[in-house]
């Protein structure tokens, strides 16, 4: 799609800004649909490497480790992500540091401060943590309809390398020169990188707020996305549908209406405490689709009250 060769390509910019804020790239398809062909050509780009496309590691700290020898992280072919694993991209996204210990034998610290653009590639959605699904731009790869042989696509990417390279830093220089005339009505969570897109779409001659409008259908259809990848923000949506009506009362009784609309166990709270902490990383994305999370202040007696309603947009 043409929308997401612009976010693409307002991606790559941000990657050569050395100290903004970085999206993360998440690039997802059914199998064979070059994702990793893409990828590794997109690294090529901005930082080439002699294994531009790795496995997931199997430490956090090892995350930090490749970030800091590396200007672009790149992760191949990966299946699912842990929490621990999608706070630590998001600290790679917007700048942060690791510590831990030099040795066991002193109590000396090791830190690792980064900031780096990321990229990440699976057949299934990767970013569900809401913190780290705010920072993704997710790209559906399409299925390939005609197959070429890959040492001829390797030769015409090396013939044409500089050029491609060439016209993205042009594209760059007259970006910046655009930047101090965009202004932004509403700022998103990546306000930098939404800024540059715009002013990228205007060194382009497109029309101005293509980007952001852009950007935003992007985010909310990562958002959905997550949403369809959390059994609780999934409950909710159905057990909101069959309701004209708000639902008040405790935690607790939520936890037992929604049951009705559990569809396994992976993922599913035990308690209502469990519930109550799911549905409050959820809350600002169930928003996107029409559905508010309002919990008292205080607990009473039979614990937390929440009230579930929905909202009527204009």
């Amino acid at each position: 799609m043409k929308s997401d060769r612009d976010i693409v390509l307002a991606w790559f910019l941000e990657s050569v800004r050395p100290d903004t804020p970085k999206p993360v790239l998440e690039l997802v398809g059914e199998q064979g649909c070059g994702k990793s062909d893409t990828q590794s050509r997109l690294r090529d780009l901005i930082d080439p490497n002699d294994v531009n496309l790795r496995a997931a590691p199997r430490k956090v700290e090892d995350i930090f480790v490749g970030a800091s020898n590396n200007w672009m992280f790149s992760l191949n072919n990966l299946s699912r992500l842990t929490a621990e694993q999608q706070d630590a991209f998001c600290t790679l996204s917007t700048g942060g540091g690791h510590a831990s210990r030099q040795l066991y034998t002193n109590a000396d610290e090791s830190v690792i401060e980064v900031k780096r653009p990321v990229m990440l590639n699976g057949i299934s959605d990767l970013a569900t943590a809401q913190d780290l699904v705010d920072r993704t731009l997710r790209i559906e790869l399409p299925v390939i309809k005609h197959r070429r042989r890959v040492t001829d696509m390797e030769a015409e990417f090396e013939k044409n390398r500089g050029r491609i390279l060439g016209g993205l830093l042009d594209l760059f220089v007259k970006s910046l020169g655009h930047l101090p005339l965009v202004s932004l009505d509403h700022l998103p969570r990546m306000a930098d990188f939404a800024t540059l897109g715009e002013a990228m779409l205007n060194a382009m001659n497109r029309e101005p707020g293509t980007f952001s409008r852009l950007y935003q259908e992007k985010r909310e259809q990562s958002i959905i996305h997550a949403l369809d990848a959390s059994p609780v923000a999934r409950a909710v949506q159905e057990f909101m549908e069959n309701r004209l009506t708000p639902f008040t009362g405790t935690v607790k009784e939520l936890l037992c209406k929604l049951a009705e609309y559990r569809y396994g166990s992976d993922g599913w709270p035990r308690s209502a405490k469990g519930l109550s902490n799911s549905l409050r990383r959820h809350a600002p994305a169930l928003r996107v689709v029409g559905v508010s999370i309002a919990f008292e202040s205080r607990r009473r007696r039979d614990g937390y009250h929440i009230t579930v309603d929905h909202i009527v947009y204009p």
